[in-house]
């Protein structure tokens, strides 16, 4: 009944006493009732037929008057204690003691341009506003403000605030420092966050409002949204949702942009893309791509192919690099309503050069040597570092050091190699394998097919085959796919790929299943697997079945061939001629483009979205618990990692060496972060770190009403139409109530004195 009372009276401390007033007309009533009159009267039997006569009409007429008067006090006390029939209106900032929680939509999107601010300015003033609302009747209005970004945690200022001048006076410091993140926000969790803390307030009302842009990607049929939604009407939350935004800007935004950046070298061309989405309505051409390099601007930019709406088009370039060391590339558009992702942001660590390790088993490394001038006739054009060496180079050298290992024709290898090989690949490293007249089958299959979870994705035949002749002399012996390794080679005019002469390979058992994560992306003529990608760990594996380079033909090899050839055919020699013969240029690309397939994806510095949290693992055998943070804007943070709980501060076991973990979570902003760890020499290492703003704040469609009403379906609520200020009440709730109400005390009052006159008795 309480809750009733404050819902509906401005003044509810007066309807007790108003309420008991009421009784006043009755008890005066019941008083009258009880006063003997004096009645001139000629005879008993004349009272006694008047007053049988009389008795219903006199005892309708008195309770009338009765219950005029009743009616008058009780309307005395609706225009005293200012009655609100609708508790909506009373809810929103007069007189019940409410709870306003205000979500504020500070996500990228939120940054978008309306009228001379961005939306997030909008979002201010409308605060600003509810918050001088409240302030005009003191101590019945509480205020919370929490971030989408980061609901957990209330907005400093504005955390259960008592609305009255002393806040509004404060506001205007504290909204300015409030500033819109580039990140996106889950408006589930944030609803979910906000019901928890309603849930045990005992405010007599509790509205919640949310002020956003109401993109539809963020409303569109979202299940878990609309469930909690629905817990906070059960619980008694009012639900209204303040549009900021009132119709969606073209917007033009860089998506992604990527490269070859794991071949990176100094003086070697890197080729880069960059991917256009067109989030607006209408086709955009005639676009440019500025390019910056460390921050200089090159004097050059991208011509964008026509982009039409909905679409996404990508910009293909390449850049060098004149030293060696960490680099920042950054690619951007012209501005249009939301300038946050027009820029997009690489960091780049580039080598002097690229090394790569090959391992030849065949004597004197002739197949080896075919692989070097493929990948190094000129460093200075490729940029990789070529060392050959022999089998027993897997054991004795550093292999995580190189940017990919070659495997030719490699007999088989002890357990330490196979080992190191192994951990190498897992790790991010790129292995090529090829095959060649001394491989030992039976060794691979047991210990790197190991039943398709070894090294390699496939289980080797227990000895060479050879390809039949062709029936057509146009039949090319190697089959490519569209794989990126053969992009330059497929689908040519005549391709000179198609010249390759292979007369010897390595069958697969075909009893045995290829390895998971593997696919075969090349053949022979015959349909025979030629060359197998295959993911292994954090690296890949690309496995070819034939030699690098022209092995010769055993004598076995060569009398099985002669058997199958035509008598005045030339008997075959190699293995075959990719390397050597008129299809040879297509070796040197295919080498150049495994290479690049292949090289450690672990040396690539990492890409990450604002918001994201910085975190790396120091050893502190190596490293000092030190650490500097450079921020975008030239900001350098001194902190120090935790040690391990499990670490003590002095180690003594050599089983588990100590260990320091960084969590650094300030990366609001969008742009390159440096990261620099101390080693115990005092000399640093540094990296750098490239955070972008995320694809989901560029789409900026926006949800419709319908669709909102779709996703709230059995929720009371209200929606407030862009930049309508109105619904925040400055008149007095009720006035037009209280104008009836006057109304009714008139009417009222001139019934009770008519009947009074007329049921009241006067001595003549």
């Amino acid at each position: 009944m309480s809750t009733w009372i404050l819902q509906h009276f401005l003044n509810p401390a007066l309807f007790w006493p108003g309420l008991a007033l009421v009784s006043l007309p009755i008890i005066i009533h019941l008083i009258n009732r009880l006063r003997y009159r004096t009645v001139r009267f000629a005879a008993m039997e004349f009272l006694f037929a008047s007053e049988q006569k009389n008795r219903r009409r006199v005892l309708i007429e008195q309770m009338l008057l009765l219950l005029a008067r009743i009616l008058l006090v009780l309307l005395i006390l609706a225009l005293v204690g200012r009655l609100i029939l609708d508790p909506r209106h009373l809810s929103l900032f007069q007189g019940a003691k409410t709870h306003h929680v205000v979500l504020l939509d500070d996500s990228g999107s939120m940054r978008d341009q309306v009228g001379e601010g961005s939306a997030f300015d909008q979002a201010k003033i409308v605060l600003r506003d509810i918050i001088a609302q409240g302030a005009d009747r003191p101590g019945t209005q509480r205020i919370t403000v929490v971030m989408l970004s980061n609901p957990t945690v209330t907005t400093s200022g504005f955390t259960e605030r008592e609305v009255d001048t002393q806040l509004l006076d404060d506001a205007a410091a504290q909204l300015q420092d409030l500033t819109c993140t580039y990140q996106s926000g889950s408006l589930e969790k944030a609803i979910e966050t906000i019901k928890k803390r309603l849930t045990d307030d005992r405010a007599t009302e509790k509205v919640l409002h949310i002020l956003s842009d109401f993109r539809r990607v963020d409303w569109n049929d979202d299940a878990g949204l609309t469930t909690e939604l629905k817990a906070c009407d059960a619980a008694g939350v009012s639900l209204n949702l303040v549009r900021l935004v009132p119709e969606p800007h073209e917007n033009l935004a860089v998506t992604e942009l990527t490269g070859s950046v794991e071949t990176a070298a100094v003086g070697v061309p890197v080729s880069l893309r960059a991917t256009i989405a067109n989030y607006g309505t209408r086709e955009i051409a005639g676009t440019k791509l500025s390019v910056a390099i460390d921050g200089q601007m090159l004097n050059r930019r991208e011509t964008i192919p026509t982009v039409p709406a909905g679409e996404t088009r990508e910009v293909a370039f390449d850049v060098d690099f004149p030293s060696s060391g960490l680099h920042r590339v950054e690619v951007s558009l012209g501005p249009d309503g939301l300038e946050a992702d027009n820029i997009r942001r690489l960091a780049i660590d580039v080598p002097q050069s690229n090394p790569v390790l090959i391992i030849d088993g065949t004597s004197g490394a002739i197949q080896g040597q075919y692989v070097a001038d493929s990948l190094a006739a000129d460093q200075a054009v490729t940029g990789y570092a070529v060392t050959i060496d022999g089998p027993d180079g897997l054991r004795k050298r550093t292999l995580d050091q190189y940017s990919l290992v070659y495997m030719l024709n490699v007999a088989d290898l002890p357990p330490d190699a196979v080992e190191a090989v192994q951990k190498y690949v897992s790790r991010g490293g790129g292995l090529a394998w090829f095959a060649g007249e001394t491989i030992n089958a039976a060794f691979y299959n047991q210990q790197l097919y190991a039943e398709g979870k070894g090294l390699l994705p496939m289980a080797l035949g227990m000895s060479p085959a050879l390809l039949p002749p062709s029936p057509s002399s146009q039949a090319a012996d190697l089959e490519v796919t569209d794989h990126p390794i053969f992009s330059l080679l497929a689908g040519q005019e005549n391709p000179l790929v198609d010249f390759v002469t292979i007369n010897a390979y390595f069958p697969v058992d075909r009893d045995r299943s290829l390895a998971e994560r593997s696919n075969v992306i090349a053949r022979l003529r015959d349909g025979s697997p030629l060359m197998i990608e295959h993911e292994f760990g954090q690296g890949r594996v690309i496995a070819c079945l034939t030699s690098a380079g022209p092995t010769a033909l055993s004598e076995t090899l060569q009398k099985l061939a002669l058997a199958e050839l035509p008598t005045d055919a030339p008997p075959p020699l190699v293995w075959n001629d990719w390397a050597s013969g008129n299809a040879s240029p297509t070796f040197v690309v295919a080498q150049l483009e495994l290479a690049k397939r292949l090289a450690r994806r672990d040396r690539s510095l990492p890409r990450m979205t604002v918001g994201e949290e910085i975190q790396t693992t120091l050893d502190l055998a190596q490293f000092r618990e030190d650490v500097e943070i450079t921020t975008p804007d030239e900001r350098v943070i001194k902190i120090k990692a935790t040690r391990n709980s499990s670490t003590p501060e002095t180690s003594t076991t050599t089983e588990a060496p100590a260990q320091a973990v960084l969590a650094f979570r300030e990366t609001e902003m969008p742009g390159v972060y440096g990261l620099r760890r101390y080693l115990q020499d005092q000399s640093s290492r540094d990296t750098l770190l490239a955070f972008n703003v995320p694809v989901s704040e560029s789409q900026m469609t926006l949800a419709s009403d319908d669709q909102l009403k779709k996703q709230l379906t059995d929720i009371t609520y209200t929606i407030q139409a862009p930049g309508a200020l109105d619904w925040i009440r400055r008149e007095s709730p009720g006035e037009d109530v209280r104008w009836w109400i006057l109304w009714g005390l008139i009417l009222i009052g001139l019934a009770e004195q008519t009947l009074a006159s007329r049921v009241s008795y006067h001595k003549q």
